[in-house]
């Protein structure tokens, strides 16, 4: 009788314990925009602008396109970037219709806490056909890369043989083992 009664007790204890405290947690989920579907610009202005304070083309090259195509009126941004240069030059092709030059100056020394100067900006209107070359290459970054013409005398034949690939006996590698 003294055994049941301790089983019961521990059985109360145990399933108070695992009982709901009546307490609700709410948890909070931020919510963001992971992907983003590529916005075409048509491009029809060609800016070239000094940058100062870049100490990398990678980081601050990277942060400063971020930003500039976060706008949705940038269509590519490129610099000539030469480590331990005080000025670095900034290529961006934008629509004039849709950001101006002035924006485009006010957004890269915001960048980073105000981490980038500029200086003489120039703008000039692109050709039709430079503008168009521009959109349809920024959508496909390899088509400017030198391609490799395959023939079939480049592709070797592959054949079952040549790929083998023998079990090593593990009866002998544990006896091995064992000996040392």
């Amino acid at each position: 009788m003294k055994t049941a009664s301790y089983f019961v007790i521990a059985l109360l204890l145990v399933s108070s314990a695992c009982g709901e405290s009546g307490k609700k947690k709410i948890i909070s989920v931020e919510k963001k925009e992971v992907l983003k579907q590529p916005v075409q610009v048509m491009a029809n202005r060609e800016m070239s602008i000094e940058v100062v304070g870049m100490s990398c083309e990678h980081a601050c090259g990277g942060a400063i396109r971020m930003a500039l195509k976060e706008t949705g009126a940038v269509d590519r941004c490129s610099f000539d970037f030469k480590e331990d240069r005080a000025k670095n030059t900034a290529f961006i092709t934008f629509d004039k219709d849709k950001i101006s030059a002035d924006k485009i100056i006010s957004i890269i020394e915001k960048v980073n806490n105000n981490q980038f100067t500029t200086s003489n900006p120039t703008t000039k209107t692109m050709d039709k056909v430079e503008a168009e070359s521009s959109t349809t290459s920024s959508s496909n970054e390899t088509s400017s890369l030198p391609r490799k013409s395959t023939t079939i005398e480049d592709v070797s034949e592959y054949t079952p043989e040549d790929a083998s690939f023998e079990f090593p006996n593990l009866l002998e590698l544990f006896s091995n083992l064992v000996s040392l």
